[in-house]
Order: C-alpha cells, then structure tokens, then sequence
C-alpha cells in the first residue's frame, strides 16, 4: 500500500522558478511557481535515509520550455545502461569535502558501477549499507564525485537517441571524492564510498503514479482503505464510498487495478457519477489509465461518463479529492469481453485502440444516426505518430462543419484540434504530432448520411521524411508543421541548447557546467542558500531527494525552489526572484554518511 507523506507547513513559500541562468541575476525567461506539494516515498526511513531517497514536487502551474528550461528523459523499464558507462551529474555543492560552496554550476562525469562492486564497497564502511534502491557510480581511487549541496540532484546518461536520461537521483556518500579500494586498510574515518544515488529505473511506477494521476492532495497521509486494491474476478462492480458512506471522504487517493486475461480487452459502465465540478477536473476526479500509463480520462462533475471500450487487459483506476466539497461518488461495473470486431464501437463507448486497425461511423455503410456523439482515442507506440487516412467519407455538407462533423485532436482533453472534415469529398490524411490521436464523429438532429470509414496506421518518426508518393504528398505541409511541434513538444526530453563540455571532468576540484548545458537542474533552497539539488520532469513536477526535507519542516517561511540557474551568487537585471526572507540559516547534516 502506498502512503502520501505531503509538508504542509512548506508550502506557503515554496517555489519553483525557471528559465534562470544566474540565480542572483534577474532574466527574460526567468519563471517563478509556487509548489503544491511535496511527496516521499512512503518507503523512506530518516532513520535509514539512504534507501527510498526520492521525493517529487508538485508546482502550482506549468513551466514554459525554452532554452533554459527543459525536462529531462525518465529512463524506460527496459533501459539499461551498463557497469562503466560514463553519465554526468552536477550541482552548487562543495568542491572538495568539507570545502567552499561554487556561485556557479559544477558537473563531473562518473561511470556507473556494477551493483556487486557497489554492494562490495558499501559492506566495507563501519556501517554496512544495503538497500533496494541504491546504484553506485564513481572511480575505485577517487578523484572526483559529487559532495555535500548536491544531493537530489540529476544522474544523466546519454541514451542511444542521443538525448538525456534521468537514471539516478544524487543521494549520500562516505566523504567527497574519496577512493574505496583499499578501505580495508584504513581506518574507518578515513574509509570512503562510491557516489551513491537512487535508481530511477526501480521507482519508476511509484513516479509515473502521481504524474499520470496528477494528485492534488491536501492532508498528510491518504486516507483511503482501497489503495492499490486489484479488482477481483475478469466481471463485477465497484461503488464509491463503500456502503453506508452517502458522501466520499475528503483528500483522498484511491487506486484500483483490474487486469484480465491476456487477449482479453476491458469495458467499464458507469451507472452512477457525482465528483466535485470543475472545468479541468482539478480539484477532485477519477482518472482511466491504461497500459504504459496512458491517460484514457479524466472525469468529474455529475455526467454520467460514456461506457468505455480499452483495447487492452489492464487498467488503473486512481480517485483523489481535495478538502472541499466531496459528492457521493462512482458506481459502475466491469468486465472483460473479446476484442471489439466492429471499428463503430466508439459510437457505442469511448473506444481505446493500441493497434493499427479501422473506425466508421455507426451501421455504415447505412446512413448513421441523429445526435451521434462517438470518440475513439489511438495511442501508438512511443518514437511513432498516428496517420489517419479515410477510405470512404458521405457526410452532411457545411462551409463550416458545424452541423455533421469528424474532428481530430491532439489528446485526451480535446485541448487542439487538428482536423475537421464534412461533406461528400474524401478528406486528406491527417497526422498527429505526437503518438496519440482522438477523432470524434457528431451528428446533429437534421439530415444523416452514409457516414465514414477510416485505416489509422502507425508510422516511425524517422520514417516521415522518406514519404514522397503521390498519396503522400498531399500532407507533407504537416510533416512540416511535425518537426516544428517535435521541437517544442513536452514529449521531447533531454535535449539541451547548450552542449556540455568535460575539460576536467569532476565537481570536486571546480569544473564549471555551460551555461544552460543542464536545463532541467533545480536549485533547492533555503533563504537564498542552496540546500539540494532537483530535476525537472515535467512542466509540473520536480524529483528530488526525500532526506532534503525530513529534518527542515520548521524552516518552511525559508524555502524556495529554483529551475534554470548558473550562478547562484550574482544579482542579474531582469530577476523576478521571489525572495520570502531575509534571515539566514545555515543547516547542517547530522547522519553517520554525508549526505550530499
């Protein structure tokens, strides 16, 4: 069972600001958002602070990318990167142990360790460490590390595509810098250890959760009795609040999982619906996630949702609440039924496809219904876009579609759309920007017709410029428009403006980071005083290491968190810092290791 361990009394000053080279300078694209909440691996002990060490912050608000500002790459469950691959992290920790705090940005390239070279090293120290999250990386005699100020920052390694993933959150280490293959020799105090970071790989479903979930909780602890429960059975029903409950508690966080036999797809029936309103289902909302974490829905308000149709055998229910006007709930009931043969399924419920296949408008090639209202929604692989290509189409005709209509969107929330068509003529395709496509079909209460009929197809994005038939030229104006929404597309990590460079490879010893090189670096902070370091996932979310907020609850007038910096010492022209006080405190680490 997860818990949610959230520090209210932080939150009123703290803030992440972005698109900041200097963090004393003021600059152009420079943005400040308060942060909604913070959350700690319920795993987490802070008596035992080096297993579990992550933490993820919530802004309240959406950075803007740009050069100075950019998330970096979660690494893929299969992602590997092998014992002496050479990745990077940097912060404003010191350059030497026990030395001076840098103004500006450090980074040091270090190889990943083998786990049982890492488990050799920690077993060495006077307290043994082991831990179910731990991956070590660094040099056997020393020489360069990470140090004390760098915790929760970024292990980075560059992937096969040639862009930055996130593999390891900076956590602690037996002194800065220094050798562990003769520790047995040594004293213990003289004794070191690998840089020690937690490894993103194994908490990858405990993050993807809340950022897929976009939890907005308010409490210390989610209350819920049904957390991560698996729906029994391939059929039943699932109320919410559980009898005698009229109304659902407040903050609460509720996941279900049902999962049904393989080749097997998903229908879930709503008989009852009654969730907080609100236009963008921020406050409370029941979220449909299927295989992969994508998102299906997200629903609130007192409209009964469609039925829905997943085209797979998995999915996630995830309910949150605020602390404000709770309803009384869901009802509905599930079940698993064979793949859909019929491509009008959508007309009937909110259809979910994962593979290639056909959609047409209900009874064609018979003339469709009054009032159709039909949705399906196609995710494609990741690295491929959706390419929708009609075979027929014989709809009511109108200069402005308003009347009988096919539109596309960009995603799930109807945000953009990209295409509408009408009348007799066979529209051209029609190619997503990214690997999700939504078509809705409407119809209103006059004429109907034949209807349509539509392949959607998934195509390789390396693959797009090589299309040059006549079937395809018709679009290649939206290949165009493509690579111009790829270059700014919240799906496009890991990319820097700015190329980092390695003249002398190590934070201990002062090598200074290009600016803007590591755009998704955060600043952790109290009073202006960098505490720990941070990366940027998301346009909303931020992951750190927990141990940087156990022991600094009473300090919360102080802190503020800071995204797209260099130089951390020098006042810019155009800041718009927000400064919360002006006392400084200096806040030192009691713990056996040196937690950077």
């Amino acid at each position: 069972m997860h818990s949610v361990h959230i520090f209210r009394n932080l939150l009123s000053s703290l803030t992440i600001t972005a698109g900041e080279h200097d963090l004393t300078l003021k600059e152009v694209e420079e943005q400040t958002l308060p942060v909604k909440y913070i959350i700690t691996h319920p795993k987490f002990d802070f008596r035992k602070p080096m297993n579990y060490d992550i933490a993820l912050l919530k802004v309240d608000g959406n950075f803007q990318y740009g050069p100075k500002v950019w998330p970096a790459c979660l690494p893929n469950p299969e992602e590997k990167f092998d014992p002496g691959y050479l990745c990077s992290t940097c912060g404003w920790g010191r350059l030497r142990e026990n030395g001076i705090l840098p103004e500006v940005l450090y980074e040091v390239e270090l190889p990943i360790l083998d786990q049982d070279e890492c488990s050799r090293a920690l077993s060495t120290l006077k307290k043994p460490v082991q831990g179910d999250t731990l991956m070590c990386a660094g040099f056997p005699d020393g020489g360069k590390d990470a140090c004390q100020g760098d915790s929760g920052g970024p292990l980075v390694c560059m992937s096969e595509h040639g862009s930055w993933t996130l593999v390891g959150v900076t956590s602690w280490g037996m002194g800065c810098a220094r050798g562990w293959m003769h520790n047995l020799r040594k004293k213990y105090n003289r004794r070191g250890s690998p840089g020690v970071f937690t490894d993103l790989i194994k908490l990858l479903p405990w993050i993807q959760q809340y950022m897929a979930a976009d939890v907005r909780m308010k409490s210390s602890t989610a209350s819920c009795s049904i957390q991560d429960g698996r729906l029994p059975d391939s059929e039943g029903r699932l109320h919410f609040p559980e009898s005698p409950k009229r109304f659902y508690p407040d903050n609460q966080l509720c996941v279900w999982t049902l999962l049904v036999p393989e080749e097997m797809h998903i229908l879930l029936n709503f008989s009852h619906f009654d969730v907080e309103p609100d236009t963008f289902c921020d406050y409370d909302s029941l979220s449909v996630i299927s295989k992969d974490d994508r998102l299906i829905g997200k629903f609130c308000g007192m409209d009964l949702p469609l039925p829905i149709l997943i085209g797979s055998n998995s999915v996630r229910l995830t309910f949150v609440s605020d602390n404000k006007e709770p309803g009384t709930g869901f009802s509905m009931k599930y079940q698993a039924v064979a793949p859909a043969m019929l491509p009008d399924s959508g007309c009937g419920s909110l259809a979910v496809h994962f593979e290639e296949g056909a959609i047409q408008s209900m009874h064609f090639p018979e003339a469709y219904s009054n009032l159709a209202d039909c949705q399906w929604i196609i995710h494609a692989p990741e690295n491929y876009v959706v390419k929708l290509t009609y075979e027929n189409f014989n709809l009511e005709e109108n200069k402005d579609c308003t009347y009988d209509s096919v539109s596309v969107y960009e995603n799930v929330a109807l945000e953009q759309e990209i295409a509408r068509s009408c009348g007799f003529a066979i529209p051209v395709p029609v190619l997503s920007s990214s690997n999700t496509m939504v078509i809705r079909f409407h119809s209103d209460e006059s004429e109907t017709f034949g209807g349509f009929r539509a392949m959607f197809s998934f195509i390789p994005i390396t693959d797009l410029k090589i299309s040059n038939t006549s079937s395809e030229v018709i679009f290649l104006e939206q290949i165009n428009d493509l690579e111009s929404a790829i270059d700014i597309s919240d799906d496009i990590c890991g990319v820097a403006s700015n190329q980092p460079r390695f003249l002398f490879s190590r934070i201990t010893g002062g090598e200074e980071a290009v600016p803007y090189s590591w755009p998704w670096q955060a600043s952790i902070q109290i009073s202006g005083e960098n505490i720990c370091g941070g990366t940027v996932l998301t346009n909303m979310w931020v992951v750190s290491a927990a141990h940087c907020f156990t022991h600094r609850k009473q300090y919360s007038d102080l802190w503020r968190v800071v995204v797209g910096v260099h130089d951390i010492k020098v006042q810019e022209p155009n800041s718009q810092m927000r400064l919360h006080n002006t006392e400084k405190e200096k806040l030192e680490s009691n713990h056996s290791y040196n937690q950077f």
